[in-house]
């Protein structure tokens, strides 16, 4: 790497002692890996972006679908407990009705 310097960019650097001279060596350094890696960094925060979206969208979707799932499963339980009573009302009567004949005859 050959940089066209003056002389008096030179003797300032050297007055300024050879910790600045590092400290810009590591700037240019960093800035060059920033430049390179930055943009493939970018790229790929975007496209997680995006794919966090989609599963965001997902995610809505799936709610929805157990929300109907939960509300037709607790209609049908209660049709089937409706059911439950009215046999067993049945069941009772029939009882009821045995036992009254069964008193009758004896």
């Amino acid at each position: 790497m050959v940089f066209d310097m003056s002389p008096a960019i030179v003797q300032a650097l050297i007055n300024a002692g050879g910790g600045l001279l590092i400290a810009l060596v590591i700037l240019l350094g960093l800035y060059r890996l920033a430049d390179k890696h930055g943009t493939e960094f970018i790229k790929a925060q975007q496209s997680q972006a995006v794919a966090m979206g989609k599963q965001a969208e997902a995610m809505e979707e799936m709610k929805t679908s157990i929300k109907e799932f939960i509300g037709r499963d607790n209609s049908e339980h209660r049709e089937i407990l409706i059911l439950q009573k009215m046999t067993i009302d049945k069941l009772k009567r029939l009882e009821e009705s045995l036992n009254g004949r069964e008193k009758g005859t004896v």
